[in-house]
């Protein structure tokens, strides 16, 4: 194929281009790839002067098909330059967003000589990011809707004179979470893998958890203790230290609360604000708002139950920037919100 370059101009000309770039000529042979191409789609073996079906063999799966039609725009029509993005996987399995542009070449001299010239780069952390950033978007919208009716049940429960007890109406909002979280993960590039149910150091978690949870419990008896010593009336008279019959029939549904808030908390939240909060507190931020947020959820137990709950929030957000695991989380907040009952606290 004659271009009008001198044979080894091209080569020189497009050695230490950052994208890649593959020359093909009318009959499908590769006439040149570009050291960066070659490496970008993991090419091996002799790939100049074969064909491009057979260089690209072992990138046949079907998810690669979109780089090929690319190719194929270029042949059928012929007049029009085809640019655009598509997904990549090379034989390795490493996948990839490419940004591919294809252009139909002829000769000057009108000969009828032709060709295919295919430039393409890796944006693959730059569409990483742009979908991060919708995923945000997405839960940012979601968490304020979510807030929103959570409000208007809040109002419609006063008007109504509370006609619910406090605790069952913790529950719907648990089933609104849940509701929320399975929209998530159906609508956004979110895992369930992503919301901290991987097992990461699940053992040390657990430990680690378990003393959190005891050293906090320790915490609520000395309070109590002290309460009782210094501020006469502030339990209710005559009720046992430990009161188990406070337990309502919803304290037996509290661990599958705790999952799902954990689940909403860390795994939605925190994570979302991770992904587009960005410098040096980064972590402390996504602490900050997924505790205040999900504290004010409370609101319905009253001020000094919810201000326990950002407080207990803040520190199991600690936890899970160490972890990033929400299974050794549930154990203290489950412990430590069941001691607020049966101590009395609520």
């Amino acid at each position: 194929m004659d271009i009008g370059f001198e044979p080894d101009m091209l080569p020189r000309v497009l050695r230490d281009v950052t994208d890649g770039v593959m020359v093909l000529d009318g009959h499908g042979t590769v006439l040149y790839v570009n050291p960066s191409g070659g490496e970008m789609l993991s090419l091996g073996g002799e790939t100049v002067g074969g064909k491009y079906a057979q260089v690209m063999e072992r990138d046949s799966r079907p998810e690669n098909d979109g780089f090929h039609q690319f190719l194929l725009d270029a042949v059928y029509d012929k007049e029009n330059t085809h640019r655009g993005q598509c997904a990549y996987t090379r034989p390795d399995g490493k996948q990839m967003q490419l940004r591919v542009v294809t252009s139909f070449l002829r000769d000057e001299a009108g000969h009828g000589q032709e060709g295919v010239v295919i430039q393409f780069s890796d944006v693959t952390e730059l569409a990483r990011m742009r979908q991060r950033e919708r995923d945000a978007s997405v839960t940012f919208v979601s968490m304020i809707m979510f807030v929103s009716v959570w409000v208007l049940l809040i109002g419609l429960w006063e008007f109504l004179d509370r006609p619910l007890p406090a605790h069952l109406l913790t529950q719907v909002v648990m089933v609104l979470g849940a509701g929320m979280t399975v929209f998530l993960v159906k609508t956004t590039s979110i895992t369930w893998g992503e919301l901290g149910l991987a097992p990461k150091n699940l053992k040390s978690a657990i430990i680690t958890d378990s003393i959190v949870a005891a050293a906090g419990l320790g915490l609520m008896v000395g309070l109590k203790l002290a309460l009782l010593r210094l501020v006469p009336g502030f339990f209710e008279e005559g009720a046992p230290f430990w009161n188990w019959g406070a337990i309502r029939l919803s304290g037996y549904f509290y661990p599958v609360t705790v999952f799902l808030q954990e689940l909403m908390s860390r795994g939605l939240v925190h994570e979302s604000m991770r992904r587009v909060i960005t410098g040096k507190y980064r972590e402390a931020a996504a602490i900050t708002v997924t505790s205040l947020a999900f504290g004010a959820l409370h609101i319905q137990l009253g001020l000094v139950y919810m201000l326990g709950a950002i407080i207990l929030l803040g520190a199991l957000g600690e936890l899970y920037r160490r972890q990033n695991t929400i299974w050794g989380l549930c154990i203290p907040h489950y412990v430590l919100g069941m001691a607020v009952t049966v101590l009395g606290f609520s």
